[in-house]
């Protein structure tokens, strides 16, 4: 009887050995081909781009915080995930930095000379002598959901100015927020799941016990209204305790709603919202919504601008910051 206890004992310990060597070897494998988690699809509801940003383009990969980010150094991302040249680490003496932080209509058409306002403004704040280099950190299909981080991660960089446009992504219906989304459709935060996550091996795993949870059936936005209120809020007050100058831009488009519930049905709230919040949190305001609508030759599509609508935007926007630009340097 006592020799069994032993023997019951190794075999356990060389069960265990098998299993962990198992383990370490998948986890291994896993990361050798250079895997990356990529979260089960989830019918969110119709007209939903967020699964196609996590699962067909190439130039995004996961990120647990924001949903999906640039690869750094891919298609018109430069190495920082910013588009354009890449940013010495300490500003250089006597310029100022000027980021742009929104959406598809920021980051502008894709391929190397791809239009896109903030490269035409750049253009135009040289051409008036302006000490200023603007960088662009837009994104395809980011709402104001992920602004915030996106702001946080560029106030590592000093920047003077920062120009915020979102609200089009943010109006769209979904039967899932994207505060939420990452609940439903990729590996999460809480409990063991922190356990699991920095492995490869774990977060496979909890993408399959994740397909086994259902998608909330409420009708909402991926931001609704008031948040989208409070995200506004909460990214001017970042960039101003970081030592930047906010300014905010409404989103354009253009077009009849031919769906009932087409984005565009809730659209204007968003951009009255963002004209309220300039004018209550003495923020300057470049309303390109009311100045470019019925343009509809300025759009490539309802809410995309044409080369000539970036540049026009570029003029626009240029017309309203030379003042501030003057301003802040009479206070210097």
């Amino acid at each position: 009887m006592s020799g069994r206890v032993p023997r019951r004992l190794a075999n356990l310990a060389t069960a265990a050995g098998t299993v962990l060597v198992t383990l370490l070897l998948a986890e291994g494998v896993l990361r050798l081909v250079g895997y990356e988690y990529k979260p089960l699809k989830l019918d969110v509801g119709a007209h939903d781009d967020r699964g196609a940003h996590l699962f067909k383009e190439e130039h995004f990969v996961y990120d647990p915080e924001l949903i999906w980010r640039p690869r750094p150094g891919h298609s018109v991302f430069n190495e920082q995930g910013f588009r354009g040249p890449v940013l010495a680490a300490a500003k250089p003496r006597g310029r100022q930095r000027l980021f742009t932080v929104g959406d598809s209509n920021t980051l502008g058409w894709a391929g190397p000379t791809g239009a896109n306002w903030p490269a035409d403004l750049q253009r135009l704040l040289a051409e008036r002598g302006e000490p200023i280099d603007v960088v662009n950190a837009g994104v395809w299909g980011y709402a104001s959901y992920q602004g915030i981080t996106r702001l946080r991660e560029v106030l590592v960089w000093q920047p003077d100015w920062v120009l915020i446009s979102f609200g089009s992504n943010d109006a769209h219906p979904s039967r899932v927020s994207d505060a939420h989304y990452l609940r439903y459709a990729v590996v999460g935060s809480g409990g063991f799941e922190r356990w699991l996550r920095p492995l490869a091996l774990g977060r496979l795993v909890l993408g399959a016990l994740r397909a086994t949870r259902p998608a909330p059936e409420e009708k909402t936005h991926r931001v609704p209204l008031a948040e989208y209120r409070d995200n506004l809020r909460a990214m001017v007050a970042m960039a101003r305790e970081g030592g930047a100058r906010v300014v905010l831009l409404t989103r354009p488009y253009v077009g009849p709603i031919a769906e009932w519930d087409s984005w565009k049905r809730y659209a204007h709230g968003y951009n009255a919202a963002t004209v309220e919040l300039a004018a209550e949190l003495d923020a300057p305001l470049v309303d390109l919504y009311s100045e470019l609508k019925g343009q509809d030759d300025l759009f490539a599509d309802e809410s995309h601008f044409t080369t000539a609508g970036h540049e026009l935007a570029a003029e626009l926007i240029v017309d309203r910051l030379l003042p501030e630009l003057a301003g802040r340097r009479d206070t210097d």
